[in-house]
């Protein structure tokens, strides 16, 4: 059972757009919340406040080399089987912008 702050901590993160999750925390059993694209345990996870919340929320630096892994991967199979040149462009052009993205976000998580 969460503790009356915990559970004022998990309302406020609510509020802000987090989401209760149906399924159990696998350690303790007790809730999941997402926020932010993160799934925490505000026992387990020691989540205290909101602020301890946004910095975990944060995308690390080997989270966005897993994820420009992922673009190039997808990119390579989309343009293995696309035979119209000009639609082959434009996909590309696409997952440039893409990834042109996600290096300005960390760039601007590093500073």
């Amino acid at each position: 059972m969460l503790s009356k702050e915990k559970r004022q901590l998990v309302a406020e993160i609510l509020r802000r757009g987090g989401t209760l999750l149906a399924e159990p925390c696998p350690r303790c059993g007790g809730i999941l919340v997402r926020y932010k694209g993160r799934t925490f345990c505000p026992n387990c996870d020691n989540i205290n406040s909101i602020e301890d919340l946004e910095a975990k929320a944060e995308i690390r630096p080997a989270e966005l080399k897993d994820i420009e892994d992922m673009i190039k991967q997808r990119l390579a199979a989309v343009l293995k089987n696309e035979t119209d040149e000009e639609k082959a462009s434009r996909i590309a052009l696409n997952y440039a912008n893409a990834l042109k993205a996600l290096r300005e976000l960390g760039r601007k998580n590093e500073g």
